[in-house]
């Protein structure tokens, strides 16, 4: 009894353990969603593109329950998620497979070929370049289960040039791309401007446009154009080292700036000349550089400046020396002392220095075994302004020009006569110095008006601050009341001039003056008178 009633006990608690099994549900197993991939992601119409797949329902090839896992691949522009649906989300697409059939592990392996048209949505839908998208259903289902990102390339561009040194205008020309569409051009994956030309496709799909090279480094750089739909295209563009001089033409020791680009980032460039190294530098991030050097000594011609970097990248320019001559200074003054250097000129050959407009030989000289020459010389009187100064050897001439000074004097002060005083006719005239590094002259005028219109006497080119009218000079006598003004002005030797002293007045009273004549005569009464005194005199004497 006791032993039916413990088998009774554990048939009860049998059947509650059951009973709690049955009414505790089963937790789910951890669902694998599907997954497509794409090999390669990105083509151009008409390329075939593998599709691999994972996870899909697999099909069962057990004989008596065979079950054969299918699915479907679509094509489209227009994005959507997993269990969306195709028709409903995705409105405009194609069906590039049906049917691919799964095995038994739930795998599946296919290709298929990028339409040129979308066709079995709602509308019909050229494929443009960009981004699609490709989605995977179960064969004869609308519900997505797996989704693949694609770029079509379908933007055809061409570079005329394809190669040249940074700043070339290269011309783009593209075609296949959207249709009235923004474009962006970038270099390199930065955005470089459009100078000339279309920033939009026609009707067509089409453009041309033009960009300038931006600094870069030698070798490929990629121009990728893109339309605001998202059609790309990319072309490659070959970057050539370059080189320019500030002056393809000078004298032996002239300073000239030699510019590089295009070449390797961040590496050291040697410049020679003649196959003479005579610099060295480093270029940046960009394959640019800037450096200056002397151009050494060397005969008259045309000489090769070549640039080479570390990598081989090298371009070289022609430098043509030229007979050239110097100035110790370009400026000055009446009596400066100026050197004029030369190079270039005919080895040993006698060389003639001229100066001015008018030329005037200043100095001789003889060039050495290398054609250089030094000369010193004295600038002679000249107007203020430019004038040339002229080297040649007969064969040789070179010019350069000097600058004289065109600073004026300082205005004199008058001194003599004093204002409105009575003045000898054969007046003095005074007025304190004028010092000039040009040298000084005076100009003195004397006038019968206040205004200088009625001028009676002018004197130029005066050494001295002083004047006193000679005989055929003097100045008529005058009454006070309508005196006679003066004034003087400095003149340079360069030709500058004074602003006038102020006017000053005088007058010249009556002065008797006797001509030769009459003084003759005078004496000769004056004789007699004493003659006849002498005699009267006598003859009192001898009365008493």
């Amino acid at each position: 009894m006791r032993n039916v009633s413990k088998l009774l006990h554990i048939m009860v608690l049998a059947t509650i353990v059951a009973l709690l099994v049955a009414a505790i549900p089963a937790s789910p197993a951890l669902a694998v969603a599907e997954d497509i991939e794409l090999d390669p992601e990105r083509g151009e119409i008409g390329d075939w593109i593998d599709i691999e797949g994972e996870d899909f329902t697999p099909s069962d090839y057990t004989p008596g329950s065979e079950y054969y896992s299918e699915v479907d691949i679509y094509f489209s522009r227009e994005e959507a998620d997993r269990n969306d649906d195709i028709g409903d989300e995705v409105e405009n697409y194609e069906r590039v497979k049906s049917g691919v059939l799964v095995d038994e592990y739930g795998d599946l392996d296919t290709r298929f070929k990028v339409p040129a048209e979308l066709t079995d949505g709602e509308d019909d839908e050229e494929v443009h370049g960009g981004t699609y998208y490709v989605y995977a259903t179960y064969h004869g289902e609308d519900n997505i289960e797996a989704v693949a990102e694609f770029t079509v390339i379908a933007g055809v561009i061409g570079l005329d040039p394809d190669d040249g040194p940074v700043g070339t205008e290269a011309e783009i020309t593209g075609e296949g791309f959207t249709d009235d569409e923004d474009i962006t051009v970038e270099y390199d994956d930065d955005e470089v401007n459009i100078v000339t030309g279309d920033d939009e496709t026609d009707d067509n799909g089409e453009f041309t446009c033009t960009i300038i090279i931006p600094e870069s480094t030698a070798g490929e750089h990629t121009i990728t154009v893109t339309d605001d739909s998202g059609s790309e295209a990319e072309a490659e563009f070959t970057v050539e080292p370059e080189i320019t001089v500030t002056s393809a033409e000078g004298a032996a020791g002239d300073t000239i700036s030699v510019k590089g680009t295009g070449f390797g980032e961040d590496i050291d460039v040697t410049i020679e000349f003649d196959s003479d190294e005579v610099a060295e530098d480093e270029t940046d991030y960009y394959g640019s550089f800037e450096v200056t050097f002397t151009v050494p000594v060397k005969s008259s011609g045309t000489y090769e400046i070549e640039v080479e970097d570390e990598d081989g990248n090298k371009d070289d320019v022609d430098f043509t020396i030229a007979a050239g001559v110097k100035l110790s200074q370009t400026t000055g003054n009446v009596g400066s002392e100026v050197t004029v250097s030369g190079s270039g000129f005919i080895p040993n050959a006698t060389v003639t220095i001229t100066y001015a407009t008018e030329p005037v030989a200043v100095a001789t000289t003889t060039a050495d075994a290398i054609g250089k020459f030094s000369a010193t010389f004295t600038v002679p009187k000249s107007k203020h302004g430019q004038h040339t100064i002229t080297a040649t050897d007969g064969t040789n001439t070179v010019t350069t020009i000097f600058t004289m000074e065109s600073a004026p004097p300082t205005i004199p002060l008058p001194l003599l006569p004093q204002m409105g005083v009575k003045a000898e006719s054969l007046v003095y005239f005074d007025w304190d110095d004028v010092t000039d590094p040009s040298g000084v002259t005076y100009t003195l005028q004397v006038a019968a008006d206040e205004s200088f219109t009625d001028i009676v006497l002018e004197k130029t080119e005066l050494a001295e601050s002083e004047y006193t009218l000679t005989k055929e000079e003097k100045l008529e006598s005058t009454k006070k009341e309508a005196p006679y003004y003066w004034r003087v002005r400095a003149i340079d030797g360069a030709s500058n001039m004074s602003e006038w002293s102020g006017a000053g007045s005088f007058y010249v009273g009556f002065t008797f003056q006797l001509t030769g004549w009459v003084l003759y005569t005078l004496i000769g009464i004056v004789g007699l008178l004493l003659l006849a005194f002498v005699y009267l005199m006598g003859r009192r004497r001898a009365a008493s």
